[in-house]
């Protein structure tokens, strides 16, 4: 394989995240039994995929329980911030 054919494939699965083409078969499953919401809002991945978030972002840790945990008191001693978080500064 080329290097540049290596460099278009990994290009290709940073805007498309692993078994995006799955779901959106189960959806189209799902709307032909008589769901009428969107797929964004059954499946992840479409919805990253739809939002346009790079690869690298869509990987890090978030959630209630980490923003709990960086709340505390005394948090988190070894001065590490999430990105998203001020910026990664603290």
């Amino acid at each position: 394989m080329p290097y540049y054919e290596l460099l278009q494939w990994v290009t290709y699965f940073k805007r498309r995240p692993i078994g995006y083409r799955e779901d959106q078969r189960i959806f189209l499953l799902l709307q032909a039994q008589g769901y009428k919401g969107r797929a964004e809002d059954v499946f992840a991945s479409i919805r990253l995929m739809k939002e346009n978030i790079p690869t690298e972002i869509k990987a890090l840790p978030r959630g209630i329980f980490l923003e709990m945990m960086m709340k505390a008191k005394g948090a988190d001693e070894s001065g590490w911030t999430p990105p998203w978080m001020n910026n990664g500064k603290k």
